[in-house]
């Protein structure tokens, strides 16, 4: 985090180091408030307050004593220090600010000079190297690497299986010769084979070490301490001679030795600028091959090492992601269309590098004079350190909890809705780091392998986490013990990896069969591509070969190729870089933007593959959804709806194949399903990939009468169920109240979601097997076959289970969607042509749309001989059981308040839900999630993942300042979040908050459900006030709904607490929604209006908007 002397394409100003102390007329801080931080002494700086042998730790102590924004003086200048996610935001807009070379980094430019990670911002070199070697970092080249990533880490797992079960194994250590070893083999192909080197690294580490460790100390001290330091300046000139000509050789070995490969050293050396034409010359590809093998190699293996220790030090968090890996990988081989199903590594990975972030910090300049956080003066030159450890555990992004190991905060959906700039591990904008694909895949490959082979335990479980410092940050000391698992040996785990097989060096992946007849005689189609990193550009190559071998003429080329000669049939793929196009695809996006409507005439006709990650949430998909509405609006005729491919979790080749049918079909006259789908047989076919075999002796051990969570779930605990509302006319229950016991370590907070996956009832469990002449007690085995692994079965293979566990994550009661493939499938199995017959009735659209019907509605109008569908059929044709979405109904803070003396006050948090029951008797294909929760009885297992609010940035929740009013508004099972709030302001109020005014309204059919009447009643009005809506009251009067309750007798009040910055929250139905809307909007807009808070030219849907965006009104619509 020290600053070094560094290069600058800005003038740097007149240094003042003690002005936010000492303040003068003449000092250009002056103008703005002093910048707090230790006392920095004449020529040693701030080096005292630093701690040499445990730099983070001292700097994270001088951050908590200073707070969000300090200052430190290393080498003569000032450093800046940001440390809350709000300034870290404002800092990385880079219209404003850009990186600067600085601290170790910056002392590093001995070694490496304009490297891609060292060079200073503008400089005409990097982007040069850059252009050149960023498309070998591109998710597809990346997936082709998967081979050599797997043949080293394969060398770590047989090296802790040969050591056996009680040997200490160094993580950090053993990480580090993984990486190295990964990088090396995959960018240059050269092995360093450190796991054959009797405990000892490759020189090369040596050197880096060495180096890095000195560039940390000479990056806090001022330039001319080097001369007090003769021998340790020569020990560092020596180590960057010898690292610079281990660097060399591999070079000149491969001039010498040339191979076809398509990596990092080949782009190097025979690749040139797509700009410029310029090559690198051999001093570049040597600075450039030292900075990926440092910096790619150092960062991976922190990251993987404190995943391991938080995973070792949270045994339930280590259980749950060795149980996703063992569900999608099963008992074969990681395969790389594996790693985009493993969303809680993900989560694990992100959360390890949000507590301790591998790279500390990075730093960046102003262009100009800026006033940061609108108090602090910093001027051009200066450098601004991003400190990610405070950054990253901001309580005002993560919550109370923010110190604490919780990787659930990081899948998906919650990533997804974190604020801009909340996780910085792998830098910034432009300069973000260019191998991090590279990176992830090498990291979830080995900890998959890791997981699915070994049992895992610290050596000493006292240890306590103590970081190690060079350039970046690893655990020091951390050893553990690892045991393979199910009993196997080291030789039995050889011989598995050895029959694991992968495709001949130079084989390609099969794209599709070749027996197809041709669809097309010479159809002229382009497919052009809009890429930076080469993935857009693979995917078009390969739809070529796929659309090839179907009789079209296919052409591939960049998007900018078609400007303003725009084909007749294209398919465009394209992503979106930094919220832009690609490079070459920005011309031809321009070009479509001018077009008038009817420049193209509806002869054109395209389609568009739009590529993102869902990691960069505000441009996700931006690029492609423009261009296929722009196309549209110009004119051309749309083929069919843009497809979406997501790095994040999608296999790139499964999302092409699947779109190529959809492509064939809509090219075909619009006819997909006929002529098109003949002999394309892509991955999603629905025909079983395993089969069942039923156990003739049951007395076999069956472990589990409970199928497991499926991935990125976990278990509750029912401790209580009752029932809130019964219809007085028919006694059938509506209305239901679940309390249950969450996982050890599982948090929420109001206004949160649950979702819950459901279990089939039993009577449609005995239905299905009814079919085939089983009880739900039968035992049976599942086995994959054709080599499968029998990935997303949501079953174990190869063990006996009972057989109702066959449909645990399959739906019996939901309707048809998929006509076309389940009835379709039935037909071919039908055995007569009557059968036949009735399922082409069936199958006719306005059939299913006036009848809803399941597959065993379906089936059961057939005897078993007619329609002979095998039991593994049954399964793979059944939809998927879907979660369905809840919302807590009750306050943790609350809840442990009012447990204190409770019998079950044990275990992890509490949490209530509040849910409708849906009559099953009116529309059997609905309601199986309510009707779930219905049955369950104290001590059942639940399903569930924790979800923060559902819109992303998760603004249905009560105020951050408690003294805004409130207006709530809900109806029935919708009451279930505002029971939190209230609970929520219940707790703010006894902890001596002040509450600004609270009001609810709520509409129910009537007193027999109005939910929760008691308890509510029973705060004070401080707390809440209710105004409830009977639309069927007792005695027959005339009924009402919220919306009226809204104009009633409260409308004043409503008026009144808008005028002081009322936020209003809505949860009902989306009728609800759009009665509460029909009847504020006029009134609220009016007054706002007429007060004169809006001008006069404000429009109403333009004010309304505004107010949807700031959060003053926020609705939650379910079905």
């Amino acid at each position: 985090m020290a600053t070094a002397a560094a290069e600058t394409s800005h003038e740097r100003p007149k240094q003042c180091p003690d002005a936010a102390t000492k303040p003068s007329s003449g000092c250009p801080y002056s103008r703005g408030e002093k910048i707090p931080g230790p006392t920095a002494y004449p020529l040693i700086g701030s080096i005292p307050h630093l701690d040499l042998k445990a730099p983070f730790e001292s700097m994270v102590t001088i951050q908590r004593q200073y707070g969000p924004v300090f200052q430190m003086v290393f080498a003569g200048k000032r450093e800046i220090s940001v440390c809350t996610r709000e300034l870290a935001h404002e800092v990385c807009d880079e219209s404003r600010w850009h990186k600067l070379v600085s601290s170790g980094v910056s002392t590093l430019r001995q070694v490496v000079q304009d490297a891609l990670f060292t060079a200073h911002h503008g400089s005409r070199q990097w982007g040069i190297s850059h252009r050149i070697l960023k498309p070998i970092f591109g998710p597809l080249s990346v997936r082709s690497m998967f081979d050599e990533m797997s043949d080293v880490a394969e060398q770590l797992c047989l090296k802790w299986a040969r050591h056996g079960p009680d040997h200490a194994i160094d993580v950090a250590a053993d990480y580090t010769r993984l990486t190295l070893d990964t990088i090396a083999l995959c960018m240059m192909d050269y092995r360093f084979n450190s796991f054959y080197r009797d405990g000892q690294h490759h020189p090369f580490v040596s050197h880096m070490v060495s180096i890095l460790s000195e560039a940390d100390i000479q990056a806090m001290l001022p330039d001319w301490a080097g001369f007090f330091r003769p021998r340790a300046m020569r020990k560092f000139k020596r180590d960057i001679q010898l690292m610079t000509e281990l660097c060399r050789g591999m070079v000149e070995h491969r001039r010498r030795n040339p191979v076809a490969r398509r990596d990092f050293l080949n782009a190097m050396l025979n690749n040139s600028d797509p700009d410029t034409g310029e090559r690198l010359d051999d001093d570049e590809i040597v600075r450039n091959l030292i900075t990926f093998l440092v910096a790619g190699h150092e960062t991976t293996s922190g990251m993987l090492s404190f995943a391991t220790y938080y995973l070792l030090a949270h045994p339930e968090t280590l259980a749950r992601a060795q149980k996703e890996v063992d569900d999608v990988v099963g008992t074969g081989p990681v395969s790389a269309a594996h790693l985009g199903r493993l969303p809680y590594l993900d989560a694990v990975f992100r959360e390890a590098l949000r507590l301790m972030p591998t790279a500390v910090a990075f730093y960046v300049t102003p262009y100009k004079t800026e006033m940061l956080g609108g108090k602090y003066v910093v001027e051009p030159g200066e450098a601004v350190c991003l400190l990610l450890d405070p950054i990253h555990r901001d309580r005002a992004v993560y919550g109370d909890d923010a110190d604490e190991w919780r990787p659930e905060r990081m899948l998906q959906e919650e990533f997804e809705a974190l604020p801009p700039d909340a996780w910085k591990p792998f830098g910034n904008g432009q300069r973000i780091c260019l191998g991090m694909a590279f990176t992830w895949q090498e990291a979830k490959l080995a900890m998959a392998m890791l997981l699915k082979n070994f049992d895992l335990e610290m050596h000493d479980p006292g240890y306590k986490l103590k970081i190690k410092h060079l350039l970046t940050i690893k655990p020091e000391g951390f050893k553990i013990r690892a045991k393979l698992r199910r009993g196997r040996t080291a030789t039995d785990l050889h011989n598995e990896l050895r029959r694991g097989g992968r495709r001949p060096q130079g084989e390609e992946e099969p794209v599709m069969s070749q027996d197809v007849p041709p669809l097309s005689q010479g159809k002229e189609l382009a497919i052009l591509y809009g890429s930076e990193t080469g993935s857009c550009e693979a995917l078009a190559n390969r739809l070529a070969a796929n659309l090839d071998s179907r009789g079209f003429k296919t052409t591939v080329g960049a998007m900018n190729s078609a400007v303003g000669q725009m084909p007749r049939l294209c398919v465009f793929i394209c992503g979106t870089y930094h919220g832009k196009p690609a490079a070459n695809a920005s011309e031809f996006t321009h070009w479509v933007e001018e077009l008038q409507p009817g420049s193209l005439d509806r002869e054109h006709r395209y389609a568009v593959l739009g590529c993102g990650h869902s990691d960069w949430a505000s441009t996700f998909y931006m690029a492609p959804l423009l261009l296929d509405a722009q196309l549209e609006v110009a004119g051309a005729s749309r083929l069919l709806p843009m497809g979406k491919m997501n790095n994040a979790r999608d296999d790139a080749f499964e999302v092409l194949d699947r779109w190529t049918g959809e492509i064939l079909g809509a090219m075909c006259d619009g006819k997909p399903g006929t002529e098109a789908a003949a002999g394309w047989s892509p991955s999603w076919s629905s025909s079983p990939c395993f089969d069942v075999k039923v156990v003739e002796s049951p007395n076999m051990n069956v472990e589990s009468t409970t199928p497991s969570s499926p991935p990125g779930f976990c278990t509750a605990t029912v401790s209580d169920l009752r029932t809130l509302a019964v219809d007085p006319d028919t006694g059938r229950r509506e209305k239901g109240h679940l309390e249950l016991i969450l996982p050890v370590g599982m948090t929420y907070a109001p206004g949160w979601h649950v979702q819950v996956i459901p279990r089939n009832d039993k009577a449609s469990i005995d239905r299905a097997l009814c079919r085939f002449g089983l009880r739900s007690d039968a035992i049976v085995i599942v086995n994959a076959e054709n080599g499968a692994t029998g990935r997303g079965l949501d079953m174990p293979l190869g063990m006996p289970i009972p057989a109702s566990h066959l449909f645990a994550g399959r739906d019996l009661r939901r309707a048809i969607t998929r006509p076309d493939v389940v009835l379709d499938r039935l037909s071919e199995l039908a055995v007569d042509d009557t059968a036949r017959a009735a399922l082409a009735t069936t199958k006719a659209a306005e059939s299913l749309r006036k009848n809803p019907r399941s597959l065993l509605d379906v089936l059961d109008q057939f005897p078993p001989s007619a329609v002979p569908v095998t039991l593994a059929e049954l399964v793979a044709l059944l939809p998927r059981m879907q979660a369905r979405t809840y919302s807590f109904s009750s306050c943790p803070a609350h809840v442990a308040a009012t447990a204190k003396t409770s019998p079950h006050a044990h275990g992890g948090q509490r949490a209530t839900l509040t849910f409708s029951i849906v009559d099953q008797q009116t529309d059997p294909t609905r309601g199986v999630g309510s009707n779930f929760l219905s049955t369950l009885a104290s001590q059942d297992p639940v399903h569930i993942s924790v979800r923060p609010g559902q819109d992303g940035s998760s603004k249905f929740r009560l105020p951050s300042d408690p003294s805004t009013p409130v207006i709530m508004i809900g109806a029935g099972a919708g009451i279930a979040p505002f029971r939190a709030f209230v609970q929520q302001r219940a707790e703010l109020l006894r902890n001596g908050a002040v509450l600004g005014r609270g009001l609810l309204f709520f509409g129910c059919k009537g007193p027999h459900d109005d939910l929760y009447r008691d308890e509510l009643s029973g705060y004070s009005t401080d707390v809440v006030t209710v105004e409830r809506a009977y639309s069927r009251p007792l005695g027959g009067g005339a009924g009402r709904y919220v919306a009226d309750a809204l104009l009633g007798l409260r409308r004043g009040e409503v008026v009144e607490l808008w005028r002081r910055g009322a936020v209003v929250l809505v949860c009902g139905s989306k009728s609800l929604a759009d009665g509460v809307v029909r009847t504020l909007v006029p009134i609220l807009f009016g007054v706002d209006k007429l007060e004169g808070r809006i001008g006069t030219h404000v429009d109403q849907k333009d004010w309304w908007e505004k107010c949807m965006a700031s959060g003053r009104y926020v609705a939650e619509v379910f079905a």
